[in-house]
């Protein structure tokens, strides 16, 4: 089994752990369906990701998010700030992901 180092596991979980910050602050100030699936799929991804660490498993996750970003969530909710982040985190996570799992 080959797995990510506890230091890069944790730096997942941090940036994961901001994305659904920062979306739970945007869905105070606007109600949109789009945000509320994104919360719910982060949800899901932070909770798949502090039970794995095999790189294998972390890539299948890296691939859904990937999947989930460029052809669900790479659009803007709003011309706000914190639109932009959570859009920059999704990307901060796969490029991370993608360096880590190499």
């Amino acid at each position: 089994m080959d797995i990510i180092n506890q230091q890069q596991h944790r730096e997942l979980i941090k940036i994961l752990d901001q994305l659904i910050e920062t979306i739970v602050i945007m869905r105070k100030e606007e109600k949109d369906y789009v945000l509320a699936q994104n919360e719910s799929e982060a949800r899901e991804w932070i909770s798949f990701l502090k039970e794995h660490k095999d790189k294998e498993e972390l890539k299948s996750l890296e691939n859904e998010i990937s999947d989930r970003f460029f052809l669900k969530f790479d659009v803007q909710v709003g011309n706000s700030e914190l639109d932009n982040r959570r859009t920059e985190l999704m990307k901060i996570y796969i490029i991370k992901s993608n360096d880590f799992l190499k």
